[in-house]
């Protein structure tokens, strides 16, 4: 896949992503308008990051990881019936893990009700015995979304995250009220509608699927060859990808220490900090991978290597001007978006304290983001495994020094700290392990975005403050980002900054 192909892909499937990540901010404005930094919205949020924990390990990270790279050597005509059988095969394989892990959670959620537990915990283990479910639809979904994306369609996998989006929202006017006006009981109904749009991610790109000449029938033969060496991938790379979800629940469980709203706080920076990673770094990500596994496969590291720089540059030009929006525009971002309701003034602080931190990590971890898929790309799962050991480990020891003078910015800065700190590592290994990966134009090219990022902001910050009393400050912010962008966008056009 050349320069203008990628580019062209990305920009298909970063538009089809910001429709998505447009209905998942909408999504956090209806529960931070129903839900706010609440006690009960903090134990909702803890329940449902165990089965996102899970899915980003096991399905999404995990299993897709092992699963693109094998499944790639099957798409001639004349294997497609073996490709079907790895599909059956993986589908039901998937199936059997995740419904056991969810009962097992069930049960253990019931018992531990007997216990002496805080109020908290309590109510997080009630929400869990249904939140966990969840995990059986997404990991059957994140296994439709391989499929589909080496066979070269982004666009379909990429829309299927509006049904949990959707779902949620129609949950929170519509069902969750008939569970009466207390929160724990309206986060009944909003769990029903987690449920319900779990269901539809997976349902949404199976007809994509159909049209390609593929079922979904599962079927449990673990002998499967090529089943055999994803098992022996998927091992190295659950504990490589495992370290996100790891760093995060042991960030969000140490929040939950501070005081009440520290959960939501960090949980709503954190989805504002995921619009660019998820639009612009996941997308390259996604596209780069089967081009990377296809060149390597055919002995062009060359070509790999081009790939690879190219997807990196593109992501520092496309989030660094996000990570300034982030630090000088929080507090005007969050109250645009979110103060309404039950999410007040000090919940905009609270919340705009974590975003200022996690900013400064951006580019870290959508540069972790290329790297990672180069190193899966190359069938090397160890090396992303030993630094993602040594990154709980250094994540841990930040969180604790750091939180007690800087509560959740102290968390937010350990995350941002430990991203720079994996994406240094990886490019220095992939470096050792290939050879050179253009570096120093890369770290050129860096500078110049954040001189470019800089002055946008300045350009952006001085029509805010013209237009903020005029016109109030939603007109304000986005006569600001539009002012900004143009200069910022037009002047990398210019420089060609773009092949």
């Amino acid at each position: 896949m050349d320069k203008k192909r990628i580019m062209l892909t990305v920009g298909i499937v970063s538009l089809v992503t910001i429709l998505v990540r447009v209905a998942g901010l909408g999504r956090e404005m209806f529960s931070a308008y129903f839900f706010g930094t609440t006690l009960v919205y903090d134990a909702f949020l803890l329940a449902f990051m165990i089965p996102n924990f899970f899915r980003g390990i096991l399905a999404e990270g995990g299993l897709n990881s092992a699963f693109i790279p094998i499944f790639s050597e099957y798409l001639s005509p004349e294997k497609k019936k073996d490709a079907q059988q790895i599909i059956s095969d993986t589908l039901g394989a998937s199936l059997c893990f995740t419904l056991l892990l969810s009962f097992f959670f069930f049960i253990a959620s019931n018992l531990a009700g007997f216990f002496p537990l805080s109020q908290k915990v309590l109510l997080t283990l009630s929400f869990l015995r249904f939140t966990i479910f969840y995990l059986v639809f997404v990991s059957m979904a994140a296994l439709v979304m391989g499929i589909l994306n080496s066979l070269g369609h982004f666009s379909g996998p990429a829309l299927a995250p509006l049904g949990l989006d959707l779902f949620w929202i129609l949950s929170l006017v519509t069902i969750a009220p008939l569970f009466g006006a207390g929160l724990e009981g309206r986060t009944y109904g909003l769990i029903i509608g987690l449920l319900v749009g779990g269901a539809a991610q997976f349902f949404i790109p199976v007809p994509a699927l159909w049209r390609r000449g593929f079922s979904l029938k599962p079927t449990f033969n673990l002998k499967n060859p090529a089943l055999v060496r994803m098992g022996k991938l998927l091992t190295p790379i659950i504990i490589g990808v495992a370290v996100t979800p790891i760093n995060l629940m042991v960030d969000y469980f140490l929040a939950s220490a501070i005081a009440s709203g520290m959960v939501s706080s960090l949980w709503y920076a954190n989805r504002l900090m995921q619009l660019p990673l998820g639009i612009f770094a996941v997308t390259l990500g996604t596209v780069a991978l089967p081009s990377m596994s296809r060149q390597v496969s055919e002995g062009n590291l060359k070509q790999m290597k081009e790939t690879l720089a190219y997807s990196l540059k593109l992501a520092f030009l496309l989030v660094i001007p996000a990570s300034f929006v982030f630090v000088f525009f929080r507090e005007p971002i969050i109250q645009v978006l979110f103060q309404r309701g039950l999410f007040t003034s000090q919940s905009t602080r609270a919340t705009g304290i974590a975003l200022l931190f996690f900013s400064l990590g951006l580019f870290g971890y959508s540069g972790n983001i290329v790297l990672t898929r180069a190193f899966y790309a190359l069938k090397d799962t160890a090396t992303p495994v030993r630094v993602g050991i040594l990154s709980i480990a250094a994540n841990l020891i930040l969180d604790l020094i750091l939180i007690v003078p800087l509560k959740q910015g102290g968390i937010a800065l350990s995350t941002s700290l430990v991203g720079i700190l994996n994406f240094a590592l990886l490019f220095f290994l992939l470096r050792r392990k290939i050879g050179l990966l253009g570096g120093w134009k890369l770290l050129k090219s860096g500078l110049e975005f954040i001189i470019l990022s800089g002055l946008a902001t300045f350009l952006a910050f001085g029509c805010f403050h013209f237009t903020a009393e005029r016109f109030g400050t939603g007109v304000a912010l986005f006569s600001a980002l539009i002012a900004g962008s143009i200069f910022y966008f037009g002047i990398n056009y210019l420089r060609k900054n773009y092949r």
